[in-house]
Formats: C-alpha cells, structure tokens, sequence
C-alpha cells in the first residue's frame, strides 16, 4: 500500500484552486497581528541551558591557556632519551 507524500498532495491541490488576485489587508491588520504577537505569554529562559553554554565556554577558555601553557615544554622535547631504560632489553640479556 503506497502512502502518498503530503507535500504532493498539498501542490496538486494548489494547482486545481482558482486564481485569485491579490487582496489588499484590512486597515490595521499588521498592528493587530503585531499586538496579539506582543501579547502572547513569554517563554522562561532556560537556566541550565545558558549554564551549559556559559560551562562549554570555561572549560573552552581552559583548554586552549593550558595547551598554550604546555606548548613550550611539548615542542622542546624532540629527542629521544637514550638514557631510558628498555626492559625487554634488560631481560633479554639476562637470558
């Protein structure tokens, strides 16, 4: 059973309607939406989501001053110590 997609349905039925000329709005009819908009209830702000946001931002801050920090030591270090003990090498030689 094929479901038809309602986005298809939608433009057939778009196609059949009427043309129609465009209709000028009413006298006031964009400051009375704009009123009824304004006067719809506001949304609390989402306190764990400005945390969340503001705690990503810190641990961002932290991340990229301790990367800097240790950068030096990290670049500096391109040798190989020699003078580091290998144990399989130790017991390799004690068979």
């Amino acid at each position: 059973m094929k479901h038809p997609d309602p986005w298809l349905k939608l433009v057939a039925v778009a196609r059949r309607a009427p043309a129609e000329e465009c209709v000028a709005l009413p006298l006031g009819f964009a400051t009375r939406v704009a009123a009824l908009g304004l006067a719809q209830p506001r949304e609390r702000v989402d306190v764990l989501g400005l945390w969340a946001w503001r705690a990503l931002g810190l641990a961002l801050v932290v991340m990229l001053s301790s990367a800097a920090a240790t950068y030096p030591t990290l670049a500096g270090n391109n040798t190989a110590d020699d003078d580091l003990d290998d144990p399989v090498a130790e017991l390799v030689a004690q068979l």
